[in-house]
């Protein structure tokens, strides 16, 4: 259908085969908008992986020009990159247009100065690594005392790069990889982290097959610890102490064969350490 040539106080927006994206807390170098088969009054970024069930046979009015289309390859290459991030996180968090998940997806299509595809070595990880952030900055509004992505409120030394810039992953604060590039250590302590473990557990767990220490001690997470913490298959060590955790210990840390050191002091927690973690350190 096509947008109607009359002005509407308030543009009616009919459902659309692709999740709506509010405008990014980071400026976009990229044209930001796919076209949609019904045009709507805020542009789509993100392509949706499932058709919407509602059709419509009333045209869809806008009160905004409309960008300019996007090539063929960029409109794939975005659908792809969509399709992976859904094998990660789920299609809920990637269509919803408030979720961290959501906001690293964007900021990978429209504000990465590296600009990977879905078949880049890097892009599981750094989308990871980019939800990370934004699952612990309350979506880019907070900040963290080190290396956040805004210079202007976070420092950050000359020996570390900060987080959502155009180095490799595997040079930001605090991330330790392996020769062939995957990571192996995060390690940001003392670094002002809020937000919960929960929002961003899937994330880790797409590291499982190199992640071997996880280090947030001193920050300020909350909620509990999630059971798929358990399927982090080659952790050794798992630093939590000093946050606001609550709840239990998931008996799924027993499935953590290679894990020798787990310290989780200092919280609100409750109840007590599974006898299957072996030698726990707290």
């Amino acid at each position: 259908t096509m947008p109607s040539t009359m002005p509407s106080a308030m543009p009616l927006v009919m459902p659309s085969a692709m999740p709506l994206v509010m405008p990014s807390a980071i400026p976009s170098r990229v044209p930001s908008a796919i076209p949609s088969a019904i045009p709507s009054g805020v542009p789509s970024v993100i392509p949706s992986n499932t058709p919407s069930d509602t059709h419509s046979s009333s045209p869809t009015i806008t009160n905004a020009p409309s960008s300019s289309p996007i090539t063929s390859v960029e409109l794939q290459r975005r659908q792809e990159m969509a399709a992976a991030a859904v094998a990660v996180s789920g299609s809920a968090s990637i269509d919803d247009t408030t979720t961290p998940q959501h906001k690293a997806l964007e900021w990978l299509l429209l504000d990465d100065d590296l600009q990977l595809n879905a078949s880049s070595p890097s892009f599981e990880q750094r989308y990871s690594m980019s939800t990370f952030y934004f699952a612990t900055t309350n979506n880019g509004q907070n900040t963290w005392i080190n290396c956040g992505a805004d210079s202007s409120t976070s420092s950050c030394s000359s020996e570390s790069e900060r987080f959502l810039s155009s180095s490799s992953e595997c040079d930001w604060f605090g991330i330790t990889c392996n020769g062939n590039g995957e990571i192996t250590k995060i390690d940001i302590r003392e670094n002002g982290l809020t937000g919960s473990l929960p929002m961003f557990i899937k994330e880790l767990v797409s590291l499982s097959s190199s992640l071997e220490v996880l280090r947030f001690s001193k920050n300020a997470l909350s909620s509990t610890i999630p059971t798929e913490i358990g399927q982090l298959s080659n952790l050794q060590s798992l630093y939590l102490n000093n946050n606001n955790l609550v709840g239990t210990i998931p008996t799924s840390l027993e499935n953590l064969s290679k894990l020798t050191t787990f310290s989780v002091g200092n919280n609100g927690m409750d109840g007590t350490i599974p006898s299957g973690i072996f030698h726990p350190t707290l």
